[in-house]
C-alpha cells in the first residue's frame, strides 16, 4: 500500500528529522558510541511509524547536514552513509514485512549486518577512489563500530516503539 503524501506524513518525517539532528549536534561529544545508536534507533522508528521512504529521507539528510555543521569532515563519506542508512532502512523493513511474529528482530539483525557489511566494504574498497589514503581512523570507525551501533539502535527502537504503541 502506498502512502499518500500529507502534511502530517511530512511534519512526522520532519520531527523525527529534527530528533536525529538533535542527537547528532547535541551528544557530539560522546562521538560514535552514543550518536551512532541514537541516530540508527530513529532510522528504525521512522521506518516503523512513519514508513520506509521517511527512513530512506532521513537516511540521507543526517550525513549531509552533518557535513555542513562540520560535524563530520570527509564529504566523500556522505553518499557511502547515504546509501548505508538507506540499506539498513530497505532492509529491515523487506525482512520485518513477511515474517510474523520475530520479523522485527530478525529485521533489526540482518539490516545492520547488511548495513556493517557494505560501510566496512565502502571505506575500504570504494573510498580510496574519491582518497587514495583514507585514515586509519575513518577505516576503523567504518567497521565493527558500525555493526554495534545498528544493533544497539535497531534493538532501542523496538523498545521505544513498542512502550509507544502501548501508550498511544
Amino acid at each position: 500500500m502506498k502512502k499518500k503524501m500529507s502534511a502530517s506524513y511530512i511534519a512526522r518525517t520532519g520531527i523525527l528529522l529534527a530528533l536525529a539532528l538533535l542527537f547528532q549536534v547535541g551528544f557530539q561529544s560522546f562521538a560514535q558510541p552514543a550518536v551512532g545508536p541514537l541516530v540508527n534507533m530513529v532510522l528504525i522508528l521512522s521506518t516503523l511509524t512513519v514508513g520506509p521512504a521517511a527512513g530512506v529521507t532521513v537516511g540521507c539528510f543526517t550525513p549531509l547536514i552533518a557535513f555542513l555543521l562540520g560535524i563530520m569532515p570527509l564529504f566523500p563519506l556522505v553518499p557511502v552513509i547515504m546509501l548505508g542508512n538507506s540499506l539498513y532502512v530497505i532492509v529491515f523493513e523487506a525482512v520485518r514485512k513477511p515474517l510474523a511474529r520475530y520479523g522485527e528482530v530478525a529485521g533489526v539483525i540482518i539490516a545492520s549486518a547488511v548495513k556493517y557489511a557494505f560501510l566496512a566494504f565502502s571505506v575500504r574498497k570504494l573510498l580510496v577512489l574519491f582518497m587514495p589514503k583514507v585514515p586509519p581512523q575513518i577505516v576503523a570507525a567504518f567497521s565493527l563500530p558500525q555493526l554495534y551501533t545498528a544493533l544497539v539502535g535497531g534493538i532501542l527502537a523496538l523498545v521505544v516503539y513498542r512502550l509507544f504503541k502501548k501508550n498511544y
